[in-house]
């Protein structure tokens, strides 16, 4: 065990040890507390229970990256970006093993080491080796806990070093996807397989890991962007369906509804004195009928 992570665990020792006394009894039985989204707007309840355990992990991810903050305060660059990088390997090994909530604690302490004060050429190397890789790892953590908001905006500092990173397109594609934004979902995940076109074309030669990792990544871009096509064309065709009347057994818009009555077109009548005129003479065994003619000046009015 490291001497950072000693601290941590030190830290949510005493954590747990704050929290032995129950939100539910501090709060009273009274209390109703109300969920919000990011505008203050009311979503649901909560239990005290739900908050404490909220509260708590917030206090605790605090009170870790404070620790992990102090460790690196007097490192030198190097040395920071070679801690952030051991600790990245450590949590891509928790990841592969599905262990994604600890993967994403200790992604969360490399972005700790991120030292941007140095020259342009050091923060665009602290951004392309620390700060895409861990970012766009984050996010795939997020997603697998559900949590596809904080994906999105994990995904959008990624995108901020890298605009064409593959797999940050392709996450931030899944996480609108998985909210039900396919709209949004479907030019990331065009975005996504383009820059995996272009990665392929590129004349260097990449290591052998990185092409499967791609090729499992356009796989699944692929089937994402297949069901997405498939669900435009069921929308058009439940569109058409209701739009698109045929012939008297087609059911409009509002047929369902027990008040309906099928609203019957119109007569096209021609009020023109001529009309009006031959009309009469019909009616009358083609006698003429002057005085019926129209006024053109009380037409006119």
């Amino acid at each position: 065990m490291t001497e950072v992570e000693e601290e941590v665990e030190e830290v949510e020792r005493s954590n747990d040890a704050e929290g032995q006394q129950s939100f539910a009894e501090l709060l009273g039985p009274n209390c109703v507390i109300k969920r919000v989204d990011k505008n203050q707007k009311v979503i649901g309840n909560a239990k005290p229970e739900e908050m404490q355990h909220v509260l708590m992990s917030r206090a605790a991810t605090q009170k870790r990256l404070g620790a992990c903050a102090e460790h690196v305060k007097h490192l030198s660059r190097k040395e920071k970006m070679h801690w952030a990088l051991d600790l990245k390997d450590q949590a891509n090994r928790l990841y592969a093993d599905s262990n994604f909530e600890e993967a994403a604690q200790l992604y969360n302490d490399c972005l700790v080491a991120l030292d941007l004060e140095g020259t342009e050429e050091e923060n665009a190397e602290v951004a392309t080796k620390l700060q895409l890789p861990i970012c766009t790892n984050l996010a795939a953590c997020l997603i697998e806990m559900g949590k596809h908001v904080e994906c999105i905006d994990m995904c959008n500092i990624a995108l901020s070093v890298d605009a064409t990173a593959p797999k940050a397109l392709y996450r931030r594609g899944l996480a609108r996807y998985r909210l039900g934004d396919y709209a949004a979902a479907r030019p990331d995940l065009e975005a996504a397989q383009q820059a995996i076109l272009e990665w392929n074309q590129e004349e260097h030669e990449h290591p052998r890991d990185e092409v499967a990792s791609m090729n499992d990544l356009e796989r699944r871009v692929r089937h994402y962007l297949a069901d997405l096509r498939r669900f435009t064309l069921r929308e058009k065709e439940k569109c058409q369906k209701i739009f698109n009347r045929k012939g008297n057994d087609a059911k409009g818009l509002y047929d369902d509804r027990p008040d309906f009555k099928e609203e019957v077109p119109k007569p096209q009548i021609d009020d023109s004195d001529a009309a009006i005129e031959a009309k009469l003479r019909e009616l009358r065994g083609g006698a003429s009928c002057c005085c019926c003619r129209r006024n053109p000046r009380r037409a006119a009015e």
